[in-house]
């Protein structure tokens, strides 16, 4: 069959019809729909299973997957001028396969309520330029095995117990000091 014209029937209107005539709409039979609002230059896609991609027309972008919202790509970059937030509900895991570097200008705060626990397959270096606290609610337990323990410092070493210290050594306990000791 051919069609040559059309024939306008203006007693039936979509179910998008504006009076401004403002929306461009593709709706499938499926339930996948573009929505084009020129009244409020924005742009709405959906398919049947919800996925929603919503752009307002105002600059915002809004992302909606009810299932896996999956990224592949060789590299990426995020540019963000102001805030990034991100919350995850349940569990976050993040691997990466080489280096990792963070850069923080300005203060960085880390809160776990529960247990923390960190591995270091080599070696690990912290260095403060400043003063650290630490505070600890329960015991501390340092174990150094195959090396030594070494505490240096320039202006000297306080150690306060409300209770007693004790020293213990398989070998002896050797006590060295430029100047004359008190020990009493």
């Amino acid at each position: 069959p051919f069609v040559l014209g059309t024939h306008y029937n203006g007693s039936e209107t979509s179910g998008y019809h504006t009076p401004g005539n403002d929306l461009k709409v593709i709706h499938t039979r499926s339930g996948t729909k573009i929505i084009l609002n020129d009244a409020q230059g924005s742009v709405f896609i959906e398919d049947p299973s919800g996925n929603t991609w919503t752009m307002d027309g105002q600059g915002n972008i809004n992302v909606n997957a009810p299932k896996t919202f999956s990224v592949n790509c060789t590299d990426m970059e995020v540019n963000v001028s102001n805030n990034y937030t991100t919350t995850v509900g349940v569990n976050k895991s993040t691997n990466v396969g080489m280096n990792q570097t963070i850069s923080v200008g300005a203060t960085s705060s880390e809160t776990v309520t529960g247990a923390k626990s960190l591995t270091v397959g080599l070696s690990m270096l912290t260095h403060i330029t400043g003063k650290l606290d630490e505070y600890i609610g329960g015991d501390v337990h340092s174990e150094t095995k195959g090396g030594k323990n070494i505490v240096n410092s320039e202006k000297g070493i306080v150690i306060n117990s409300e209770g007693s210290i004790d020293k213990n050594a398989k070998k002896g306990v050797n006590v060295n000091s430029a100047e004359k000791t008190k020990n009493h």
